[in-house]
């Protein structure tokens, strides 16, 4: 227990050791790696492997499913893909349309609040940055960024977010982003 002196602390030996340049970098070090230690990695997923979720993943599914072809039927096992569906902690469900490749080329999310989309877009969260800076604000929160190389739609208030993006390049033959959930 630390001495009390009219309300204050009083410094007491241990606090004398910080003091010294030596032991404050000794320190200092230690919080760093501390810090790194305890970040877990994740990894950008559109456009690259599904996304770890930093740890947050309270629920995890996947399911293999086929593009239709042209002609209304499941098309062969060239164009399958898988979604994977997770629910984050806050209660936000995240959904990563994997492709035969392992590379998602779509993602989508709704709930109560908005996940990292700078984790979740990747190098495409740019895109978004910058689109969304020269939309006027219509008081909504409502963006849509349609672009030759990816299309990415997010919105909603607080409590209801939702939003759906994707990789043109990438989507499976006879995927219909329609049907994106």
């Amino acid at each position: 227990m630390l001495p009390f002196s009219r309300g204050r602390v009083t410094r007491g030996p241990a606090l004398h050791l910080s003091h010294s340049p030596h032991n404050r970098m000794i320190l200092l070090a230690t919080a760093g790696l501390v810090a790194a230690s305890a970040a877990v990695p994740c990894f950008a997923s559109l456009g690259r492997a599904p996304s770890a979720f930093s740890g947050t993943t309270t629920v995890h599914q996947a399911r293999t499913l086929a593009a239709a072809n042209g002609t209304g039927g499941a098309s062969n096992g060239s164009a399958s893909y898988s979604v994977s569906t997770t629910t984050l902690a806050g209660g936000t469900t995240v959904r990563e349309y994997v492709g035969a490749d392992g590379v998602v080329f779509a993602v989508t999310w709704n709930g109560p609040f908005l996940p990292d989309l700078r984790e979740l877009l990747g190098q495409h969260f740019a895109t978004l940055r910058n689109e969304s800076a020269r939309q006027p604000k219509a008081g909504r929160g409502q963006v849509r960024v349609a672009q030759p190389d990816v299309t990415i739609e997010s919105g909603g208030h607080m409590r209801a977010y939702t939003g759906r993006a994707w990789i043109n390049s990438r989507l499976p033959a006879g995927f219909d982003t329609d049907t994106l959930e």
